[in-house]
């Protein structure tokens, strides 16, 4: 079972403030002031105080125990599946404010996105309506781009690796529609440097989906000159690094571990590429 299908039982996530509660602050209105189909299948929000799922009241606080369930203030996420859903709601935001780093966000781009969901991750048209609103919150937001990228990098803490994944599905999800913007690339570009991705880095990935010369070692993360042990010291930290229960246990959704899986075969091409062509 994916995220969503999970979340539709236990609940749907912690609680933080900032521009990303803002956006869930929005989904959360709309899902409760509307009898909407994930209300009528049992979707509530997890109260974090006494840890019942539940429908706020009319004024956001917990029918239970009285706890205050509007987002305001900022929580690190504790458990697996609150970085999970920190991921979820990030990536959501992050996609919608890159579809309109160009002015205007255009329905081949919404359907791309919505095709990424259904193809890439296989949701099913309830959870892909979850999505959706996130993205339409996220989308309509006056907040600037960029602090949805920053409140990510500090909730998620130093996870090296989990950054990386965020950058490798928005260069996914800006490809989903065929096309490469030139805004979609300095967004990216500019959520790579908040994330503190070295220039290195952001190309390393940026080879995964661009042709280049030298790809292979670009995949790597090397030049043309490193050395056989530099190569097979850095494959290993690169398997290491992406191994799918490490990803999983950071905060990256089991929906998104296949995705994962296909970025180490690449990986692996390029190791094997370079291994062969170099004779060790």
């Amino acid at each position: 079972m994916g995220f969503w299908g999970k979340a539709l039982g236990v609940g749907f996530g912690f609680m933080f403030g900032g521009p990303l509660g803002a956006v869930l602050g929005g989904v959360l209105g709309h899902m409760y002031d509307v009898e909407s189909d994930q209300h009528k299948a049992g979707l509530g929000i997890r109260c974090p105080y006494c840890g019942k799922t539940v429908r706020p009241t009319s004024d956001g606080h917990c029918p239970i125990c009285g706890g205050d369930l509007k987002p305001a203030g900022a929580q690190q996420p504790k458990s697996v599946f609150d970085r999970q859903f920190l991921f979820y709601v990030s990536l959501t935001s992050l996609a919608a404010k890159m579809a309109k780093a160009d002015g205007i966000v255009t329905e081949d781009e919404i359907r791309a996105f919505d095709n990424f969901l259904r193809d890439e991750l296989k949701l099913s048209a309830a959870e892909r309506k979850i999505v959706a609103q996130i993205f339409n919150q996220a989308k309509n937001s006056p907040e600037d781009p960029m602090a949805f990228a920053r409140q990510f990098r500090d909730l998620i803490g130093q996870q090296p690796e989990v950054l990386q994944m965020m950058v490798h599905l928005l260069f996914r999800i800006a490809l989903a529609d065929g096309k490469f913007h030139p805004a979609e690339e300095q967004f990216i570009r500019q959520v790579s440097n908040i994330f503190g991705l070295t220039p290195n880095e952001y190309e390393q990935i940026r080879a995964l989906f661009i042709r280049i010369d030298n790809r292979a070692y670009q995949v790597l993360g090397l030049s043309p000159e490193a050395s056989v042990e530099e190569i097979r010291i850095t494959y290993k930290k690169l398997v290491n690094q992406y191994h799918p229960d490490r990803l999983i246990a950071k905060g990256v959704p089991e929906d998104f571990i296949k995705i994962a899986n296909e970025k180490m075969a690449e990986i692996n091409n390029a190791y094997e590429q370079i291994r062969k062509e170099r004779g060790f």
